[in-house]
């Protein structure tokens, strides 16, 4: 899940408008962007996201965001709501992918990755859902602008080339 997670941390920002919405988009992505960090290092030799994507890394990241956003902000709800973020990756990633737990542990996952056309519906749907919440933020003179209904469809159609390089990898999740 990619654009879905940022659907996701779209959606967050109607709990909790005093959090910046980058600061939401950033923690929707925290895992993934470390992945990119450990793969660009050569680092990553382990199962795919041992050491980004399992449940103990994602509560670090986790604990660590809302340590920065509750330093940043002396909101403590706000720092809440950014750990519960961070932490949504693993769960939500679960339906996309194949994920360890931890160290030794299971790998788990719906493997949706493997479904492109199936994973571009439940990512698409999570898309319009967080974009909706959003949405019913914003002052009643922008929510029906081109602009707002431009994050919707550029995001849609980043999942849609998303899914459709998934369909050619055939292998399901890109590695390294």
């Amino acid at each position: 899940m990619y654009a879905g997670h940022i659907g996701f941390g779209l959606g967050a920002y109607s709990f909790r408008k005093t959090v910046p919405l980058w600061l939401l988009l950033i923690a929707a992505q925290i895992p993934d962007w470390s992945d990119a960090g450990y793969c660009l290092a050569d680092m990553n030799h382990g199962p795919y996201g041992l050491y980004t994507h399992g449940f103990i890394p994602v509560a670090i990241a986790a604990a660590l965001a809302a340590l920065f956003t509750y330093v940043l902000l002396q909101d403590a709800k706000g720092a809440l709501l950014v750990a519960l973020v961070v932490a949504s990756h693993w769960g939500l990633d679960y339906f996309t992918g194949i994920k360890p737990t931890w160290p030794g542990g299971p790998i788990v996952g719906m493997n949706l990755y493997a479904r492109p056309a199936v994973d571009v519906i439940l990512e698409s749907a999570t898309i319009l859902v967080g974009w909706l919440l959003y949405r019913r933020t914003l002052p009643q003179s922008v929510r029906n602008n081109r602009w707002t209904y431009a994050i919707l469809f550029t995001l849609c159609a980043l999942q849609v080339l998303a899914g459709a390089a998934f369909a050619l990898n055939l292998g399901g999740h890109p590695k390294c």
